[in-house]
Protein backbone atom coordinates (compact mmCIF):
# COMPACT_ATOMS: atom_id res chain seq x y z
CA UNK A 1 0.00 0.00 0.00
CA UNK A 2 2.76 2.44 0.98
CA UNK A 3 4.73 1.72 -2.22
CA UNK A 4 1.61 2.35 -4.28
CA UNK A 5 1.01 5.69 -2.53
CA UNK A 6 4.64 6.70 -3.06
CA UNK A 7 4.46 5.77 -6.74
CA UNK A 8 1.25 7.78 -7.16
CA UNK A 9 2.83 10.77 -5.42
CA UNK A 10 5.91 10.61 -7.66
CA UNK A 11 3.74 10.39 -10.79
CA UNK A 12 1.66 13.35 -9.62
CA UNK A 13 4.79 15.41 -8.94
CA UNK A 14 6.33 14.48 -12.30
CA UNK A 15 3.08 15.43 -14.06
CA UNK A 16 2.98 18.73 -12.18
CA UNK A 17 6.55 19.53 -13.23
CA UNK A 18 6.33 18.46 -16.86
CA UNK A 19 2.73 18.63 -18.10
CA UNK A 20 0.67 21.25 -16.30
CA UNK A 21 0.67 24.74 -17.79
CA UNK A 22 2.20 27.21 -15.34
CA UNK A 23 4.61 30.08 -15.90
CA UNK A 24 7.70 29.52 -13.77
CA UNK A 25 9.09 33.03 -14.42
CA UNK A 26 5.84 34.61 -13.22
CA UNK A 27 5.92 32.24 -10.25
CA UNK A 28 9.45 33.39 -9.46
CA UNK A 29 8.58 37.07 -9.72
CA UNK A 30 5.60 36.53 -7.40
CA UNK A 31 7.94 34.76 -4.94
CA UNK A 32 10.19 37.82 -4.90
CA UNK A 33 7.19 40.13 -4.48
CA UNK A 34 6.04 38.08 -1.49
CA UNK A 35 9.47 38.36 0.13
CA UNK A 36 9.18 42.16 -0.01
CA UNK A 37 6.08 42.04 2.20
CA UNK A 38 8.17 40.89 5.18
CA UNK A 39 10.68 43.10 6.96
CA UNK A 40 13.16 40.30 7.53
CA UNK A 41 13.44 39.53 3.79
CA UNK A 42 12.79 42.95 2.23
CA UNK A 43 15.62 44.10 -0.03
CA UNK A 44 17.21 47.56 0.05
CA UNK A 45 19.66 49.78 -1.80
CA UNK A 46 22.35 48.77 0.71
CA UNK A 47 22.09 45.12 -0.35
CA UNK A 48 24.16 43.19 -2.87
CA UNK A 49 23.41 41.13 -5.97
CA UNK A 50 25.90 38.27 -6.26
CA UNK A 51 26.55 36.52 -9.57
CA UNK A 52 28.10 33.05 -9.57
CA UNK A 53 27.67 29.62 -11.10
CA UNK A 54 27.68 26.10 -9.70
CA UNK A 55 28.17 22.66 -11.22
CA UNK A 56 25.88 19.75 -10.33
CA UNK A 57 27.42 16.40 -11.25
CA UNK A 58 25.43 13.93 -13.36
CA UNK A 59 25.86 10.31 -14.39
CA UNK A 60 23.75 10.22 -17.57
CA UNK A 61 23.51 12.32 -20.69
CA UNK A 62 19.75 12.81 -21.06
CA UNK A 63 19.27 15.85 -18.83
CA UNK A 64 19.28 19.38 -20.31
CA UNK A 65 22.61 21.18 -20.72
CA UNK A 66 24.76 18.30 -19.50
CA UNK A 67 28.42 18.42 -20.49
CA UNK A 68 32.00 18.67 -19.28
CA UNK A 69 32.59 21.71 -17.07
CA UNK A 70 35.50 22.78 -14.90
CA UNK A 71 34.39 22.76 -11.27
CA UNK A 72 36.51 25.10 -9.12
CA UNK A 73 35.20 23.42 -5.97
CA UNK A 74 36.56 20.07 -7.17
CA UNK A 75 39.59 21.48 -8.97
CA UNK A 76 38.81 19.28 -11.96
CA UNK A 77 36.53 18.85 -14.96
CA UNK A 78 33.27 17.07 -14.16
CA UNK A 79 30.26 15.82 -16.12
CA UNK A 80 27.22 17.79 -15.08
CA UNK A 81 25.03 20.86 -15.44
CA UNK A 82 26.19 24.46 -15.04
CA UNK A 83 23.71 26.85 -13.41
CA UNK A 84 24.31 30.61 -13.22
CA UNK A 85 22.58 32.27 -10.28
CA UNK A 86 21.88 35.78 -9.08
CA UNK A 87 21.58 35.97 -5.31
CA UNK A 88 20.50 38.80 -3.01
CA UNK A 89 22.25 39.40 0.33
CA UNK A 90 22.40 42.06 3.00
CA UNK A 91 23.09 42.14 6.74
CA UNK A 92 19.76 40.53 7.65
CA UNK A 93 18.79 38.15 4.83
CA UNK A 94 19.93 36.22 1.78
CA UNK A 95 18.04 34.35 -0.97
CA UNK A 96 18.27 33.46 -4.68
CA UNK A 97 16.83 35.85 -7.26
CA UNK A 98 16.92 33.99 -10.56
CA UNK A 99 19.09 31.64 -12.62
CA UNK A 100 19.99 30.47 -16.12
CA UNK A 101 21.13 27.04 -17.33
CA UNK A 102 24.32 27.33 -19.37
CA UNK A 103 24.80 24.94 -22.26
CA UNK A 104 28.22 24.62 -23.85
CA UNK A 105 28.53 26.19 -27.26
CA UNK A 106 28.98 23.92 -30.25
CA UNK A 107 31.71 24.93 -32.66
CA UNK A 108 29.15 25.26 -35.48
CA UNK A 109 26.59 27.17 -33.38
CA UNK A 110 27.49 30.85 -33.51
CA UNK A 111 24.14 32.01 -32.05
CA UNK A 112 24.50 30.03 -28.83
CA UNK A 113 24.38 32.08 -25.61
CA UNK A 114 27.69 32.28 -23.80
CA UNK A 115 27.94 32.35 -20.02
CA UNK A 116 28.56 36.09 -20.28
CA UNK A 117 25.40 36.52 -22.41
CA UNK A 118 23.33 34.74 -19.77
CA UNK A 119 24.81 36.84 -16.97
CA UNK A 120 23.94 40.03 -18.85
CA UNK A 121 20.44 38.65 -19.46
CA UNK A 122 20.05 38.06 -15.72
CA UNK A 123 21.12 41.64 -14.95
CA UNK A 124 18.64 43.00 -17.49
CA UNK A 125 15.82 40.96 -15.93
CA UNK A 126 16.66 42.12 -12.41
CA UNK A 127 16.94 45.78 -13.40
CA UNK A 128 14.13 46.13 -15.95
CA UNK A 129 11.55 43.53 -14.89
CA UNK A 130 12.06 42.81 -11.19
CA UNK A 131 13.49 46.13 -10.04
CA UNK A 132 15.90 44.94 -7.36
CA UNK A 133 17.13 48.15 -5.66
CA UNK A 134 20.51 46.79 -4.48
CA UNK A 135 23.21 49.21 -5.60
CA UNK A 136 26.18 46.83 -5.83
CA UNK A 137 26.94 43.68 -7.83
CA UNK A 138 29.57 41.16 -6.70
CA UNK A 139 31.17 38.54 -8.93
CA UNK A 140 34.30 36.40 -9.22
CA UNK A 141 37.35 36.86 -11.45
CA UNK A 142 35.81 34.82 -14.28
CA UNK A 143 32.94 37.29 -14.69
CA UNK A 144 35.34 40.23 -14.29
CA UNK A 145 37.41 39.08 -17.28
CA UNK A 146 36.43 40.11 -20.83
CA UNK A 147 32.72 39.78 -20.09
CA UNK A 148 31.30 43.26 -20.57
CA UNK A 149 29.46 42.81 -17.25
CA UNK A 150 30.93 45.89 -15.52
CA UNK A 151 29.82 48.13 -18.39
CA UNK A 152 26.36 46.53 -18.46
CA UNK A 153 25.98 47.04 -14.71
CA UNK A 154 27.12 50.65 -14.95
CA UNK A 155 24.54 51.31 -17.69
CA UNK A 156 21.89 50.93 -14.97
CA UNK A 157 23.71 53.31 -12.63
CA UNK A 158 24.87 50.49 -10.35
CA UNK A 159 28.26 49.68 -8.82
CA UNK A 160 30.32 46.50 -8.92
CA UNK A 161 33.19 44.80 -7.09
CA UNK A 162 35.17 41.88 -8.48
CA UNK A 163 38.64 40.34 -8.18
CA UNK A 164 41.19 40.44 -10.97
CA UNK A 165 43.18 37.47 -12.17
CA UNK A 166 46.83 37.71 -11.23
CA UNK A 167 47.87 38.19 -14.87
CA UNK A 168 45.51 41.13 -15.51
CA UNK A 169 47.31 44.12 -17.00
CA UNK A 170 47.37 47.42 -15.08
CA UNK A 171 49.12 50.72 -15.70
CA UNK A 172 51.30 51.93 -12.83
CA UNK A 173 53.92 54.70 -12.87
CA UNK A 174 53.54 54.95 -16.63
CA UNK A 175 54.26 51.25 -17.20
CA UNK A 176 51.92 48.41 -18.13
CA UNK A 177 52.48 45.28 -16.05
CA UNK A 178 50.70 42.32 -14.48
CA UNK A 179 48.74 43.15 -11.36
CA UNK A 180 50.68 40.59 -9.30
CA UNK A 181 53.92 42.34 -10.28
CA UNK A 182 52.80 45.35 -8.26
CA UNK A 183 53.72 43.52 -5.06
CA UNK A 184 57.40 44.23 -5.73
CA UNK A 185 56.74 47.95 -6.20
CA UNK A 186 54.39 48.85 -3.36
CA UNK A 187 54.34 49.07 0.43
CA UNK A 188 51.26 47.68 2.15
CA UNK A 189 49.68 49.01 5.33
CA UNK A 190 48.49 46.76 8.14
CA UNK A 191 44.84 47.29 9.08
CA UNK A 192 42.31 45.52 11.28
CA UNK A 193 38.89 45.01 9.68
CA UNK A 194 36.16 43.06 11.50
CA UNK A 195 38.65 41.31 13.82
CA UNK A 196 40.85 40.26 10.89
CA UNK A 197 44.28 41.68 10.08
CA UNK A 198 45.01 42.66 6.48
CA UNK A 199 48.00 44.03 4.63
CA UNK A 200 46.50 46.52 2.20
CA UNK A 201 47.49 48.78 -0.68
CA UNK A 202 45.00 50.78 -2.72
CA UNK A 203 45.10 53.20 -5.62
CA UNK A 204 42.98 54.44 -8.50
CA UNK A 205 44.62 53.36 -11.77
CA UNK A 206 43.84 52.06 -15.28
CA UNK A 207 43.10 48.34 -15.67
CA UNK A 208 42.86 46.62 -19.04
CA UNK A 209 39.26 46.48 -20.37
CA UNK A 210 37.94 48.28 -17.27
CA UNK A 211 39.44 51.76 -17.50
CA UNK A 212 40.12 53.77 -14.36
CA UNK A 213 39.04 51.81 -11.29
CA UNK A 214 39.93 51.59 -7.63
CA UNK A 215 42.32 48.69 -7.05
CA UNK A 216 42.62 47.15 -3.59
CA UNK A 217 45.39 44.64 -2.97
CA UNK A 218 44.61 42.82 0.27
CA UNK A 219 46.31 39.91 2.01
CA UNK A 220 44.68 38.54 5.15
CA UNK A 221 46.84 37.15 7.94
CA UNK A 222 46.06 33.50 8.68
CA UNK A 223 47.34 30.84 11.06
CA UNK A 224 49.44 27.87 10.03
CA UNK A 225 49.30 26.49 6.51
CA UNK A 226 45.87 27.88 5.62
CA UNK A 227 45.64 28.78 1.95
CA UNK A 228 45.62 32.57 1.67
CA UNK A 229 45.74 33.94 -1.86
CA UNK A 230 46.15 37.67 -2.24
CA UNK A 231 43.03 39.40 -3.51
CA UNK A 232 43.22 42.01 -6.24
CA UNK A 233 39.84 43.69 -5.89
CA UNK A 234 38.67 46.16 -8.53
CA UNK A 235 35.62 48.40 -8.30
CA UNK A 236 34.04 51.42 -9.94
CA UNK A 237 33.31 52.74 -6.43
CA UNK A 238 36.44 54.86 -6.58
CA UNK A 239 35.55 57.01 -3.56
CA UNK A 240 34.49 54.15 -1.27
CA UNK A 241 36.62 53.43 1.83
CA UNK A 242 38.91 50.43 1.50
CA UNK A 243 37.33 48.70 4.50
CA UNK A 244 33.93 48.99 2.80
CA UNK A 245 35.26 47.31 -0.34
CA UNK A 246 36.71 44.40 1.63
CA UNK A 247 33.60 43.97 3.79
CA UNK A 248 31.36 44.15 0.74
CA UNK A 249 33.24 41.50 -1.18
CA UNK A 250 33.10 39.28 1.89
CA UNK A 251 29.34 38.99 1.30
CA UNK A 252 30.06 36.63 -1.60
CA UNK A 253 30.25 33.70 0.82
CA UNK A 254 26.45 33.88 1.11
CA UNK A 255 25.93 32.37 -2.34
CA UNK A 256 28.51 29.66 -1.64
CA UNK A 257 26.51 28.72 1.47
CA UNK A 258 23.34 28.65 -0.64
CA UNK A 259 24.94 26.25 -3.12
CA UNK A 260 26.26 24.00 -0.36
CA UNK A 261 23.02 23.91 1.62
CA UNK A 262 20.81 23.48 -1.44
CA UNK A 263 22.83 20.55 -2.75
CA UNK A 264 22.94 18.92 0.68
CA UNK A 265 19.39 19.55 1.90
CA UNK A 266 17.14 20.69 -0.97
CA UNK A 267 18.15 18.49 -3.91
CA UNK A 268 19.79 21.11 -6.12
CA UNK A 269 21.82 18.41 -7.84
CA UNK A 270 19.18 15.68 -7.74
CA UNK A 271 17.02 16.79 -10.67
CA UNK A 272 16.95 14.08 -13.36
CA UNK A 273 14.06 15.49 -15.43
CA UNK A 274 14.88 15.27 -19.12
CA UNK A 275 12.91 18.27 -20.38
CA UNK A 276 14.00 21.90 -20.18
CA UNK A 277 10.66 22.94 -18.71
CA UNK A 278 10.58 20.22 -16.07
CA UNK A 279 14.14 20.93 -14.92
CA UNK A 280 13.48 24.67 -14.81
CA UNK A 281 10.41 24.14 -12.64
CA UNK A 282 12.36 21.88 -10.29
CA UNK A 283 14.94 24.64 -9.75
CA UNK A 284 12.27 27.33 -9.37
CA UNK A 285 10.48 25.28 -6.71
CA UNK A 286 13.81 24.81 -4.93
CA UNK A 287 14.24 28.60 -4.75
CA UNK A 288 10.71 28.87 -3.35
CA UNK A 289 11.45 26.24 -0.69
CA UNK A 290 14.66 28.04 0.29
CA UNK A 291 12.75 31.31 0.58
CA UNK A 292 10.01 29.77 2.73
CA UNK A 293 12.62 28.50 5.17
CA UNK A 294 14.16 31.98 5.30
CA UNK A 295 10.75 33.43 6.21
CA UNK A 296 10.75 31.40 9.43
CA UNK A 297 10.56 34.10 12.14
CA UNK A 298 12.59 31.95 14.53
CA UNK A 299 15.41 31.52 12.02
CA UNK A 300 18.82 32.83 13.00
CA UNK A 301 20.36 31.95 9.64
CA UNK A 302 19.30 35.24 8.09
CA UNK A 303 22.75 36.73 8.16
CA UNK A 304 22.57 38.56 11.49
CA UNK A 305 25.88 36.93 12.32
CA UNK A 306 28.56 35.88 9.88
CA UNK A 307 28.56 32.28 10.96
CA UNK A 308 27.36 28.95 9.66
CA UNK A 309 26.43 27.82 13.16
CA UNK A 310 22.73 27.95 12.22
CA UNK A 311 22.48 26.22 8.85
CA UNK A 312 19.68 25.60 6.43
CA UNK A 313 19.42 22.07 7.80
CA UNK A 314 18.65 23.46 11.26
CA UNK A 315 15.89 25.59 9.78
CA UNK A 316 14.51 22.62 7.86
CA UNK A 317 14.49 20.54 11.04
CA UNK A 318 12.65 23.34 12.85
CA UNK A 319 10.09 23.59 10.02
CA UNK A 320 9.62 19.82 9.99
CA UNK A 321 9.03 19.74 13.75
CA UNK A 322 6.50 22.55 13.42
CA UNK A 323 4.72 20.74 10.58
CA UNK A 324 4.57 17.49 12.57
CA UNK A 325 3.26 19.36 15.62
CA UNK A 326 0.55 21.02 13.52
CA UNK A 327 -0.37 17.67 11.96
CA UNK A 328 -0.69 15.99 15.36
CA UNK A 329 -2.77 18.90 16.65
CA UNK A 330 -5.05 18.60 13.64
CA UNK A 331 -5.48 14.84 14.21
CA UNK A 332 -6.23 15.46 17.89
CA UNK A 333 -8.86 18.06 17.00
CA UNK A 334 -10.50 15.57 14.61
CA UNK A 335 -10.55 12.55 16.92
CA UNK A 336 -14.12 11.76 15.88
CA UNK A 337 -13.03 10.90 12.31
CA UNK A 338 -11.60 7.61 11.13
CA UNK A 339 -8.02 7.09 9.93
CA UNK A 340 -9.08 6.42 6.33
CA UNK A 341 -11.08 9.65 6.28
CA UNK A 342 -8.13 11.66 7.60
CA UNK A 343 -5.69 10.05 5.15
CA UNK A 344 -8.01 10.84 2.24
CA UNK A 345 -8.05 14.51 3.20
CA UNK A 346 -4.26 14.59 3.64
CA UNK A 347 -3.77 12.97 0.23
CA UNK A 348 -6.10 15.53 -1.34
CA UNK A 349 -4.27 18.39 0.39
CA UNK A 350 -0.74 17.40 -0.63
CA UNK A 351 -1.38 16.10 -4.17
CA UNK A 352 -4.68 17.00 -5.75
CA UNK A 353 -5.04 20.55 -4.42
CA UNK A 354 -1.60 21.44 -5.78
CA UNK A 355 -2.31 20.18 -9.27
CA UNK A 356 -5.82 21.63 -9.34
CA UNK A 357 -4.49 25.04 -8.36
CA UNK A 358 -1.91 24.89 -11.14
CA UNK A 359 -4.60 24.04 -13.71
CA UNK A 360 -6.80 26.93 -12.55
CA UNK A 361 -3.90 29.35 -12.81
Amino acid sequence: MRSTEQANSKRALNKFLTEYDWDEQQFNHERLEELQKHGETRWSTDGYIILDDTITEKAGDEVPGVGHFYDHAEGDTVWGQDLIYAFYADDKTAYPLTFRLYEKQDEDDQDHDTKYDLAREIITELEEEVGVPANTYLFDSWFAHDSGLPEHIESYGKDWIGPLRSNRQVTYAGKELRVDALEERIDTVERDIDDETYHIWTKKLPVSQLGDVKLVIAEKETDGDEDNPIKYLATNKTDAPTAHIIRSYGMRWRIETFFEDSKQDLGLGDCELQTDGGASRHWHLLMAAYSLVRLDPDSSALGTVRSKASSLRANLEHSLKEAVYNLLSWVRDNDDRGVDDLMTEIDHLFVHSTTEASVQS
